[in-house]
């Protein structure tokens, strides 16, 4: 059995897999080295670039799902009526992606360092607005219609001198319709 979320999950992977790997070369240390569903685990020494595409967000339990007039959601000047008579409802599902940018072998200096981490997230942000959903409809019939990538946080977060690293994460949200 299929669900939504999964496939929405799986449908970011696949454009932020292009749009960060396919389409740079692996010289670039832009090149995301990891873009996986999930936690990003690996060794960050050894890899520069890594992304992490969750549903929901670990730091934060009431960053929820949920039909689309529930309280606790952004503004995004997106407006669509709740609830159909007859049935189906509007539900934003959401999550975040996950970047993280280690330039600790390379030497660079702060101001190269800033350029290519933001680089990186301007890269992932324009992915995750791209990522096509044409076709995702879940066994349980609900099916994503639009994706928004709506805020993000990115910070330089240590490292010795002329070794950067930099961490954050975009925060998405999909509309669905649910039968």
């Amino acid at each position: 059995m299929t669900m939504i979320v999964n496939m929405i999950l799986d449908a970011l992977v696949t454009q932020l897999t292009t749009v960060c790997q396919t389409n740079v070369p692996e010289a670039d240390l832009t090149y995301a080295d990891i873009v996986k569903k999930g936690l990003l685990q690996e060794n960050k020494i050894k890899k520069n670039v890594g992304i992490g595409v969750t549903g929901g967000d670990h730091d934060d339990p009431n960053y929820l799902d949920g039909i689309v007039t529930l309280g606790a959601f952004e503004n995004v000047a997106f407006q669509v009526p709740p609830r159909e008579i007859g049935g189906g409802q509007m539900w934003w599902r959401r999550g975040v992606v996950r970047v993280e940018a280690f330039f600790v072998r390379e030497k660079l200096d702060e101001d190269e360092a800033f350029e290519k981490a933001y680089e990186v997230l301007g890269r992932c942000s324009s992915a995750i607005e791209g990522t096509q959903l044409s076709g995702l409809t879940d066994d349980y019939d609900e099916h994503a219609i639009k994706m928004l990538c709506y805020a993000n946080t990115y910070f330089e977060s240590g490292g010795k001198p002329n070794q950067f690293i930099f961490r954050g994460k975009l925060f998405w949200m999909c509309l669905t319709e649910r039968p």
